[in-house]
């Protein structure tokens, strides 16, 4: 989309109205726009401030692969599921207490599913959760360092940020 300034005014040309012969013209050709005084505006970036847009972006695609279920998923019999930080440790905190008191049995809803499952494995389910949770966090934080470390374009835009997360869990 160009851009056009008049009056230390900056505007995309989608966005001018120009005013000629009494008549008001919402989508002005560009010959109308610099007939009336916009100049084609061109955002000029240093070395520097490309460098950091790319950096910025890429930890963008990071931290959203961080959140996908590219990452953020382990499978209950052969269903995708994630619990984020605060259901694991509300979950937690109930097997372990149904454990302490003798229940063997508990359950696990996700989407209106039911998982029935031994408390005790339910709970070392959780552990080994917490500790995929953490590996895949320490790998986004890598990555995000190593971008933010890197001073070529081309090097940013071809960094690989989908790689050493640890395999997803099966129960």
């Amino acid at each position: 989309m160009e851009r056009y300034i008049k009056d230390n005014i900056i505007k995309p040309q989608n966005r001018i109205i120009v005013i000629k012969d009494n008549l008001q013209y919402i989508n002005p050709s560009e010959e109308m726009i610099l007939e009336d005084g916009w100049v084609k505006y061109e955002i000029k970036y240093t070395d520097e401030e490309l460098i950091n847009r790319a950096k910025n972006k890429k930890i963008q695609e990071i931290l959203d692969y961080d959140a996908s279920s590219d990452v953020n998923c382990f499978y209950m019999s052969d269903v995708e599921i994630w619990l984020d930080k605060e259901t694991r440790t509300g979950l937690k905190l109930r097997f372990e207490a149904e454990t302490n008191v003798g229940i063997i049995e508990t359950s696990l809803w996700y989407n209106n599913i039911k998982f029935t499952l031994p408390t005790e494995s339910a709970v070392r389910m959780l552990y080994l959760l917490e500790i995929y949770a953490s590996q895949c966090y320490d790998n986004t934080q890598l990555h995000i360092k190593t971008v933010s470390e890197l001073t070529n374009i081309d090097d940013i835009e071809k960094y690989n940020y989908k790689t050493g997360y640890p395999d997803k869990l099966k129960f």
